[in-house]
């Protein structure tokens, strides 16, 4: 059962990890309000559904659209002036970042939400042991999320504009893609894919404002682990987080499920800091 758990909580952590590789890969961008994402896509699930009354099937597309066009508006007005200033990009999103943690503070309150199940019940899985419904069809949601992220990336031409535009920009430019439009939906679709883990992730654990720089960490430690720029990676670096944080929770303690994050990064940056699908430069 806890591996099981492990495997369906890595899967979602890789879908928060793709959004922070894509950004990452393309702009050269590390957006430090990426929980803020996840955490503001949570809420937004939880009071359209709650006060609003929507169905959670329209409220957890509809959040994650929402976030996608914030990510929008935040690539155009905060992180496009920044080009060219690594370290400038870094302040303005550590900044913001703050200015949504404690937005969400203002807005929500301190208390954690939990969006309503989409499923009830649990299923005997493989005769062994009952498993929650719910868990069951967030692994199946996020696995038909990266399977599309794949699809989109690999064959269509989006993707290819994206790859073109990590590689070379002033290239990708001169035969005619338009790396400001490409850098915009490359940060919207990043913002979208926390939006979209945070949407599955909340009905099973509840969101918070302050629970925003744990996500962060954890889709950090997840691109480090797998190799930064790698959507296998991603994939792989997420399963492997879930596997061993569920197993250490269930083996050793739950009060250091956020410290084995903390040491897998470590073991990663000592013997292998380009990570299990990273390029060694």
């Amino acid at each position: 059962m806890y591996l099981t758990n492990g495997i369906v909580i890595g899967i979602i952590y890789a879908i928060s990890a793709l959004g922070v590789t894509l950004i990452v890969g393309i702009m050269k961008v590390v957006n430090f309000a990426h929980g803020e994402l996840y955490v503001f896509a949570g809420y937004f699930s939880y009071y359209m559904s709650v006060s609003l009354g929507l169905s959670p099937l329209v409220a957890m597309p509809l959040s994650v659209f929402l976030v996608f066009l914030i990510g929008l508006l935040m690539e155009k007005a905060l992180i496009r002036p920044t080009y060219g200033d690594d370290m400038y990009s870094l302040i303005v999103t550590f900044i913001l970042s703050i200015v949504l943690q404690n937005l969400a503070l203002l807005i929500f309150g301190p208390y954690p939400n939990k969006p309503p199940n989409l499923i009830f019940g649990a299923t005997n899985l493989f005769g062994l042991f009952y498993y929650g419904n719910q868990r069951l069809l967030s692994f199946f949601i996020s696995l038909a999320i990266l399977l599309f992220i794949f699809y989109l990336i690999k064959m269509t031409w989006f993707g290819k504009s994206i790859r073109a535009v990590s590689q070379d920009r002033e290239m990708a430019s001169r035969i005619g893609i338009d790396h400001y439009r490409i850098n915009m939906l490359s940060f919207g679709l990043g913002a979208a894919l926390a939006a979209a883990a945070g949407v599955i992730l909340s009905p099973i654990f509840p969101v918070t404002p302050s629970g925003s720089a744990a996500i962060s960490l954890t889709a950090f430690v997840v691109v480090v682990l797998g190799g930064m720029g790698s959507l296998k990676g991603c994939l792989v670096g997420g399963l492997i987080l879930g596997i061993i944080e569920n197993l250490g929770a269930a083996y050793i303690s739950t009060m250091y499920r956020g410290i084995f994050g903390f040491i897998l990064l470590i073991l990663v940056l000592v013997f292998r800091p380009w990570g299990l699908y990273g390029q060694k430069t």
